[in-house]
């Protein structure tokens, strides 16, 4: 930590930079490091250790964890049940919808039918109904995810430490409404956007997108020598910036300013009251997740978001027919077959590793390094 005189304290509050060392867990001798690169906040390193920390429970420090998918998408059931249970957490499914069967008197305000896919009508009723569900039973908390997710088999050690940053960032935080429950994510976040394709930082949206300058919060958290982040040219999702700019082997966490897929995010209970307000009865004009963006970006209703780059869960595509991969986009005529599956961003891929783990073997990279 950098310090400076007494005399000069003002100048002193706007250098500091915060650095945690955090061991991680699974993967040897290999340490990360956590720093803000911003506002100077103090973080004791005794205070960090979470050996028994609820990240490590069966649904990941959440109450729930919830999986949105077509009951005839058993394929993808499969799959999940099993990665899930490899992996050390349970799942709770929620039936997709297709949206042909929506009536019409049911669609959203500024919802076309003419120019929307019906598909991406029924993500959205899917992700809607799963958050009136977080508020009907009371869920404290809950994690979303797609069915055709993936995650590093070190899941539970990445989920750690991104706590540990979260709880930083929250740290300047309005508290309209915190979490009813202590939750290791800290407890003043509305939404944790854990999967993602495209990332733009706050400071770099384009003018007619930005929000006012006292609304923005730029913050970030960077985790050092993460060995689950892929080195250059496997390492994607950078909408805004170049990852030369980082040291290799850096995991970003902050404020979001604009992120495209909504592969996995968690909602608090006061965070699933704010999104189905939006989300529900706001209308809805384009997909899902480019509203689920304009969520956190604008800040609505006093929405206060968290997120990850690179994600902790990616889309995963399989080997076999290439038009199985989505639910969402017409399938074409094309049916060529992918002969080795694949997720972007993730190491040590556990779809990819399910052999390994079956056999009680060590986990193999997807790439070699």
């Amino acid at each position: 930590m950098i310090a400076g005189r007494p005399s000069i304290t003002f100048v002193v509050a706007t250098v500091v930079f915060v650095f945690v060392v955090i061991t991680f867990m699974s993967s040897g001798s290999v340490r990360s490091q956590l720093r803000t690169t911003s506002k100077p906040t103090k973080l004791k390193a005794s205070a960090e250790k979470h050996s028994k920390s609820d990240v490590f429970n069966a649904t990941l420090g959440f109450e729930k964890v919830f999986v949105i998918g077509l009951p005839e998408r058993s394929d993808k059931r499969d799959a999940l049940t099993l990665m899930s249970a490899l992996t050390g957490f349970k799942l709770s499914w929620i039936d997709g919808v297709l949206g042909k069967t929506m009536s019409d008197k049911a669609l959203p305000l500024g919802w076309n039918r003419e120019t929307m896919q019906d598909s991406n009508l029924g993500s959205w009723r899917g992700h809607v109904n799963t958050m009136r569900r977080i508020v009907e039973d009371g869920i404290s908390s809950a994690l979303i995810l797609e069915d055709d997710m993936d995650w590093d088999v070190h899941v539970k050690t990445e989920l750690e430490q991104f706590a540990s940053a979260a709880r930083t960032l929250q740290k300047d935080f309005h508290r309209n409404q915190s979490l009813e429950s202590s939750s290791p994510y800290g407890q003043d976040w509305d939404m944790l956007w854990l999967g993602s394709c495209v990332t733009t930082f706050d400071e770099h949206l384009p003018e007619h997108l930005k929000i006012a300058e006292e609304e923005r919060n730029p913050r970030k958290v960077l985790i050092f020598d993460d060995p689950t982040v892929p080195l250059p040219p496997h390492i994607l999702a950078n909408g805004s910036f170049s990852w030369d700019d980082y040291p290799p082997r850096t995991r970003i966490v902050y404020v979001p300013g604009d992120n495209v897929c909504s592969f996995a995010y968690a909602l608090s209970a006061s965070g699933a009251k704010k999104a189905l307000h939006y989300m529900g009865l706001e209308g809805q004009y384009k997909p899902f997740d480019n509203h689920l963006s304009d969520l956190c970006r604008l800040r609505l209703d006093g929405m206060r978001c968290v997120s990850v780059v690179p994600s902790l869960f990616v889309h995963h595509r399989p080997k076999g027919r290439i038009s199985a991969d989505s639910d969402i986009n017409k399938a074409g005529q094309n049916e060529e077959v992918r002969e080795v599956g694949f997720t972007e961003n993730i190491v040590y891929s556990t779809r990819l590793n399910l052999g390994n783990l079956l056999r009680g073997m060590e986990p193999e990279k997807q790439w070699a390094e």
